[in-house]
Parts: C-alpha cells; sequence; structure tokens
C-alpha cells in the first residue's frame, strides 16, 4: 500500500516531464513556448500560444500587447472530451490573461445545466481563445479535462483500500471525483475558485510516457471514478508499481480545454 502525501515542491509541470525550480526556469519555458507555438486568435491585447512538444505533451503561454509572454501552463492531450455543460467562465482577478471554468459534467439533459455526473472547476489553458467565443451561458460543450496529480496512492484491491480508509480516517467512496471548492465547508474566495479535486477509482489505462524535450519519463491513466474515465497524469516516481485494475486515489489540479470555439490566428 503506497503512502498518500504530496511530493514536495513538486508542481504541475512535474506530471509531464519537466523540472521547473525556480523562476527563470519557468520564464525559458514560456519563451519557448512562445516561439515554436502555434498562434491561436484571442481577446484583445492578449496573445496565445499553443505548442504542441510531442507523445501528448503541451505547452500553452499567455503574451501581452508588446509579444512579452506573461504565463505558460502545461496540459496533456487526450483525444478525449466530455459533454459538459458551462456554467460560468472568470478571469483570475489579479491575471486577466488566465482565467477558469465552471463545469457539471455529462449533464443527462442540455436544459438542466446544474445537473451532470459531478461539478468540477478548472483552469482553462485556451482562456483567451474561447471567452469571447463561448455562446451565452449556460451553454452545453465538449470539454477536454486532465488531471494533473500532486499525490497519489495506489492500493492492490479494495481490502487494502478498506485498511487504508480505516487507518487514516479519509472516507473517501472508491469511484468519487470531488471538486475541493465543491465539498469545503465554505466556499472560499468566490472570484478565484481552487481548481482542484480528490479522485478515486479503478486505472482502467496505464502508460509510461517520455517529455521529447527533456526526456524525462511520466504516466498517463485514465482512472474509472465511476461511469466516467478521467484522464490522470503523474510524475514516475508518483507511479511506483502501479497496475490496471488497482484502485488509485490522488489529490490532483484539473486543468480544462474547450475546443470548439478554438480558432487560429
Amino acid at each position: 500500500m503506497a503512502a498518500f502525501c504530496p511530493f514536495r515542491g513538486m508542481t504541475y509541470f512535474d506530471c509531464v516531464g519537466f523540472r521547473v525550480e525556480r523562476a527563470a526556469d519557468l520564464e525559458a519555458l514560456a519563451e519557448q513556448a512562445a516561439r515554436h507555438g502555434t498562434a491561436l486568435a484571442s481577446e484583445p491585447g492578449f496573445g496565445l500560444r499553443r505548442w504542441q512538444v510531442g507523445d501528448g505533451v503541451e505547452l500553452w503561454v499567455e503574451l501581452g500587447p508588446a509579444g512579452q509572454p506573461l504565463g505558460v501552463l502545461p496540459f496533456f492531450e487526450t483525444g478525449y472530451t466530455h459533454p459538459a455543460s458551462v456554467v460560468a467562465v472568470g478571469h483570475d482577478p489579479d491575471n486577466p490573461e488566465e482565467g477558469r471554468g465552471e463545469v457539471w459534467l455529462r449533464p443527462a439533459d442540455p436544459a438542466e445545466p446544474y445537473s451532470g455526473r459531478f461539478p468540477l472547476v478548472c483552469d482553462l489553458v485556451d482562456f483567451l481563445c474561447v471567452a469571447p467565443r463561448l455562446p451565452r451561458l449556460p451553454a452545453y460543450l465538449q470539454l477536454e479535462v486532465v488531471c494533473f496529480a500532486d499525490a497519489v496512492a495506489a492500493y492492490r484491491d479494495t481490502l487494502e483500500w478498506a485498511a487504508s480508509q480505516q487507518a487514516t480516517g479519509l472516507r473517501l467512496p472508491p469511484r468519487t471525483f470531488a471538486s475541493t471548492w465543491h465539498t469545503a465547508l465554505d466556499e472560499g474566495d468566490r472570484e478565484r475558485p481552487e481548481a482542484t479535486a480528490w479522485i478515486a477509482g479503478t486505472v482502467q489505462e496505464l502508460q509510461r510516457r517520455a517529455n521529447p524535450l527533456t526526456r524525462r519519463p511520466f504516466y498517463s491513466l485514465r482512472v474509472d471514478v465511476g461511469t466516467v474515465g478521467i484522464d490522470l497524469v503523474a510524475p514516475e516516481e508518483a507511479v511506483g508499481s502501479l497496475e490496471p485494475g488497482w484502485l488509485v486515489q490522488a489529490g490532483a489540479w484539473v486543468l480544462g480545454r474547450i475546443p470548439g470555439p478554438e480558432q487560429p490566428a
């Protein structure tokens, strides 16, 4: 049974094979993505570039009016989207080039937007591109969602799972997607909801990959959280001896992309 704890100093860049240890590393990565990325139409005054590094690894860099990099987000291209009801989008109050979406995944009826398998908040890597082109909200759209693990625990079977739950007092059902913002006792900052979640489920698929730029390995997983498969990426050291069919529990950052409204610059 694996210990459930965050990896000290780990960022979501580690989940797809990048090592970002200081501000200079992040700046260099943003500049590289700005040079190699494909330009997308974005909000006036900003620019957005998508760099498909390879093996699913992507970098999305936001640019200022003079073309200077403002920030960069990693992403993992799954090739899979979920029907989703997007009920709200919003700028980060301190960083207007960044934004998030509030979503209900797989609504049973598009006429009932506040329903579905579960709600989530995700940081939108394509926010600058899609925000000006979204239809009136709530809107029924396709969403590509990826969870970037910051803590992982793995269990061979339900007996190990149950023993861990009893020992730690953490009572997650064996198949769960719980948005931390929606499940907290208080809703926290309404202007900046947390794009994080607790995930628990059965590993359906597990692939070892390598970042083509850094050669650092990482893993992509498809996790059944209860009739829905959620994509999760994690550093190699976080996965250990995990195998398909095992139960996994993870804390994660949640990132999303709404491909429909995206347009080239």
